[in-house]
């Protein structure tokens, strides 16, 4: 899944002390993005993804005041608001210039800061939102793995059934770790643990790895749609 360029555009203009114009996308690219946007994973994704932008303390101090929120929210709030106004076409292509080129906070702009600025949203219930990507894993015993793995609100989990139907293994992952490489530990419900050395792709949407459980068996895992491995 890719990142849309206008969120980081918008970021940029945003988060950053330079006053230097940041490119902008064009009124076609505009609109597809907007259309992308329509699609509530690809929405959440890039919120998520926009959410771990840079931001200098005096920028959050104005962005906080003016959105009605806590520090430590401005970030994830911003691009939230931002983004979900303009996937709903409320935020017109010559404001959105405005913004990224002159640093102008049009009327628009504004009012989708605004949003909510008087209290925070309220958590989504379980499964809005969230980011399901299927997982699987072939171990050399002949013994395979199928299940997802689940991001929702800044933390990541994962959960599988083995071919040995009672059994189940699962663990827990930071989403704010940006490594393309990590470990992750496996617990099983028949007493096994292991770990799993996973590459995630640049869109963070697919990976690859392998896994070792503690009775010495071994295996490949392919999370999301991975076309090729390395």
């Amino acid at each position: 899944m890719k990142k849309l360029m206008v969120w980081a555009a918008v970021a940029m203009a945003a988060f950053s002390v330079s006053a230097n114009a940041q490119s902008v996308t064009t009124k076609g690219g505009y609109e597809y993005d907007k259309n992308q946007l329509s699609d509530a994973t690809v929405l959440n994704w890039n919120i998520q993804t926009c959410s771990h932008s840079g931001i200098e303390p005096e920028t959050q101090k104005k962005l906080a005041k003016l959105m009605g929120v806590p520090e430590a929210k401005v970030r994830l709030e911003f691009c939230r608001r931002i983004l979900t106004a303009y996937a709903k076409g409320t935020i017109p292509y010559d404001d959105y210039v405005q913004f990224v080129q002159g640093h102008v906070m049009a009327p628009s702009i504004s009012r989708a800061l605004r949003i909510s600025g008087s209290a925070l949203s309220k958590p989504q219930s379980p499964g809005q939102g969230d980011i399901v990507l299927p997982v699987s894993a072939k171990m050399d015993s002949g013994e395979t793995f199928k299940g997802s793995t689940i991001a929702s609100h800044g933390n990541g989990r994962f959960s599988v059934q083995s071919s040995r139907h009672s059994v189940k293994c699962s663990g827990t992952y930071d989403l704010k770790d940006r490594r393309l490489t990590v470990s992750l530990p496996i617990k099983c419900s028949d007493g096994r643990t292991g770990q799993a050395e996973v590459t995630r792709a640049p869109d963070l949407m697919s990976a690859w790895g392998k896994v070792k459980l503690s009775d010495g068996s071994a295996g490949r895992l392919v999370v999301g749609s991975v076309r090729k491995q390395p």
